[in-house]
């Protein structure tokens, strides 16, 4: 039997276009050193470099982490400590092809829930398909099925993630008809803009050091796990794939306690397929944990946009 499984309507990541392009490189052109001022003191994009100060960030942030108990971090574990309660939960299922929203949506969760730790403020749940029919229509809302990564990074950058406060749960856009430009919405938005850091390339370097760190990575690609098995170190490892354009996140990061091989929690926003383990207690999961090797399978190109942590202003 084949270990791919070939999903339609559930798919909806874009190759990059001449436009999509055009934006990457209107992002960069904006982008400043990390070691500017990033929490929700004004309005204006948020695109900033990769750099060595970035670096230095993110592995304090992991060792922070492993000193604090880096269970303790995963993001499901967080949202339930922090006793959040989003109109839409942690976690849940696209019914459209609107998967580059779902990736947009759970790495910067992930990274709201790190961040939410550290400061005391708690996230807030975002609107899963709001910014991402922004970004659609170039600024005018256009929910649908597909879109690249470069467009939904910009936009949430630009017009930051809507609240689910102000629109209701997930409904396959149909929520975009309680839209009002230059209303409390967009105000709200604005307090809670994503902080872009555009991976250099798609090594699993630069993943890992940033799932360590407690943020989270978007991602597109043309092949991703469809299911998982517990392999030595008690983790659900990916132990089947699927085809087809795709746009997903990584989560959280750690180093297997019996092999030392280090892996990173694929969360996907298709249905709960993958294997209970050590740290789901006893749940069935949306995601799986992926070694180097897995994640070199999966990530080899930016064909549907250029990777990006998505970091969070927690907002007010």
């Amino acid at each position: 039997m084949s270990d791919i499984i070939t999903y339609e309507m559930r798919n909806g990541a874009l190759p990059t276009t001449e436009a999509d392009l055009a934006l990457f490189e209107e992002c960069m052109s904006v982008a400043v050193p990390f070691n500017s001022h990033w929490m929700d003191t004004n309005n204006e994009i948020k695109i900033m470099h990769w750099d060595a100060e970035w670096e230095k960030y993110i592995a304090h942030m992991a060792a922070l982490i492993d000193s604090e108990g880096r269970d303790s971090y995963l993001p499901w574990n967080l949202y339930k400590t922090l006793g959040v309660n989003w109109v839409d939960g942690y976690a849940f299922q696209q019914r459209t092809g609107d998967c580059v929203s779902f990736s947009h949506r759970n790495s910067l969760n992930a990274s709201a829930l790190t961040m939410a730790r550290r400061t005391g403020l708690v996230p807030k749940g975002i609107a899963n398909s709001m910014t991402y029919s922004l970004a659609r229509g170039n600024g005018r809302v256009a929910f649908g099925s597909g879109l690249n990564l470069n467009p939904m990074s910009k936009w949430a950058a630009t017009v930051g993630n809507f609240w689910s406060d102000d629109f209701g749960p997930y409904d396959v856009g149909a929520y975009t008809r309680k839209y009002k430009p230059n209303s409390q919405q967009t105000k709200n938005a604005l307090k809670t803009q994503s902080v872009v850091i555009y991976l250099p390339d798609t090594g699993f370097d630069y993943i890992y050091s940033a799932c360590m760190a407690g943020f989270g990575v978007a991602v597109g690609s043309s092949v991703y796990p469809s299911s998982s098995t517990l392999n030595s170190d008690d983790l659900g490892e990916v132990s089947g794939w699927a085809r087809g354009s795709h746009a997903t996140a990584f989560v959280a990061a750690r180093k297997g306690k019996k092999t030392g091989r280090r892996y990173v929690y694929f969360l996907n926003s298709h249905l709960q397929n993958y294997v209970a383990d050590s740290l789901s207690g006893g749940l069935k999961q949306r995601g799986c944990w992926m070694s180097e090797a897995d994640v070199k399978k999966m990530c080899t190109n930016f064909t549907f946009g250029t990777y990006y942590v998505n970091l969070s202003e927690l907002g007010s």
